[in-house]
């Protein structure tokens, strides 16, 4: 499936994506991670100890997963393919990009925290998407029940 436009607005908004990797014992690993979309790539911060990285030296596979929960309006995206890990300066450009996008400037400039944000990562996992899937509940429910449907007469609200 092609990448949605419509929905591009969640790969910008600072957003929790669910990133999936295999262990060595082929079962998935299943993390929640902050990331930066950037020029057709997804990045993630990672220390290159934690299962994460790990998994992906020794099989680059990978999926994320990024979504809305409001009520009636459940969209989504799912961006697979196989991970680069990046690390140096150019990892670490990258790294405080992504710090910038979920901290505040006060975090970013505590002598303590910003710091600490920035040392806990020396890998960063570039993905260039092979595949992408998205859905948009919105979009569906007007396809299949009319635009004057009021879904929160007939669906529960879900957790945010």
């Amino acid at each position: 499936m092609a990448f949605n436009e419509k929905l591009a607005h969640l790969l910008e908004e600072p957003r929790i994506v669910t990133l999936t990797t295999y262990s060595a014992d082929g079962l998935p690993h299943v993390t929640a991670v902050w990331f930066l979309y950037e020029d057709g790539a997804i990045y993630i911060t990672t220390n290159q100890e934690a299962s994460k990285a790990r998994n992906l030296k020794r099989d680059p596979r990978m999926a994320v997963c990024v979504e809305s929960r409001e009520d009636g309006k459940e969209s989504g995206m799912s961006a697979s393919g196989s991970a680069e890990l990046l690390s140096g300066e150019a990892a670490m450009s990258i790294a405080s990009r992504i710090n910038a996008k979920y901290l505040t400037e006060a975090a970013l400039e505590h002598p303590v925290i910003g710091p600490a944000f920035q040392d806990m990562s020396d890998v960063v996992i570039r993905l260039v998407p092979e595949r992408w899937i998205s859905w948009d509940m919105e979009a569906l429910g007007a396809e299949l029940f009319g635009v004057d449907v009021d879904e929160s007469l007939y669906f529960k609200p879900t957790l945010k």
